[in-house]
């Protein structure tokens, strides 16, 4: 996916808040592959959302960032404001959760790996980013919040950790690539009538444990889910 004019910076912090000390102004709007190791707060975040096309006073930027990966990474409380929501600014509050609106519109973003210790994705986490066509989520992820996937035009395939029990309203609405769905838990997560709104489930192949089948053709909001199959 990533060749010929593609430019990878990997990054290790001893401490949050200094991304902006490893990445040089030419380089901000250049990388398209970022590999981060180490604690990240908000002021790391808004420099990351910048690098990935979209800036905290909610403006497209220069930025090329196609590939992120935050798998030896974590997000922890602290620094700057890094995104606008509608009655102001959104900080980080919480450790090891994906923020509020964390790469909202950051539509350069295709490849996405998210840090292995994190426990909750937050609503709009990552709503509008058009260009996302692959989404790595830790075991260990327990909700995922409403429209957190909202109009990820390019999903085609999601994997859904075996810990997780509850997924928000329109999570994954209006993702009409997607085809392949892999729920890992043996408990049918929590789900609504729109968490897959404007996807056509009835055709959409989803994949659970085999020792779950029955119970996700018995749950209400799963059975709607017709093209089921055992892992």
């Amino acid at each position: 996916m990533f060749g010929i004019g593609n430019k990878k910076k990997v990054v290790t912090l001893e401490s949050a808040g200094t991304l902006k000390n490893f990445i040089t102004d030419e380089e901000k709007f250049s990388v398209t592959e970022l590999v981060v190791t180490g604690e990240l707060n908000g002021t790391d975040l808004k420099l990351i959302r910048e690098m990935a096309g979209y800036t905290a006073s909610g403006r497209n930027s220069e930025g090329k960032l196609k590939r992120l990966d935050l798998k030896n990474a974590r997000f922890v409380p602290g620094g700057e404001k890094y995104a606008r929501k509608n009655d102001g600014y959104c900080t980080i509050e919480e450790a090891d959760v994906i923020p509020q609106r964390a790469f909202r519109k950051c539509d350069k973003l295709q490849v996405a790996i998210l840090p292995e210790g994190t426990k909750k994705i937050e609503g709009h986490a990552f709503e509008r980013c058009t260009h996302l066509s692959s989404i790595t989520i830790p075991e260990g992820v327990e909700y995922i919040g409403s429209r957190a996937f909202r109009k990820c035009y390019e999903l085609k395939t999601i994997s859904i950790p075996s810990t997780v029990v509850d997924m928000g309203k329109e999570t994954f609405s209006e993702d009409g690539k997607l085809g392949k769905l892999y729920v890992l838990a043996v408990k049918p997560p929590m789900i609504y009538v729109n968490t897959f709104f404007a996807v056509a489930v009835s055709e959409l192949k989803l994949y659970v444990p085999a020792e779950a089948s029955s119970a996700y053709k018995k749950a209400t909001t799963w059975k709607r889910f017709r093209n089921m199959k055992e892992l």
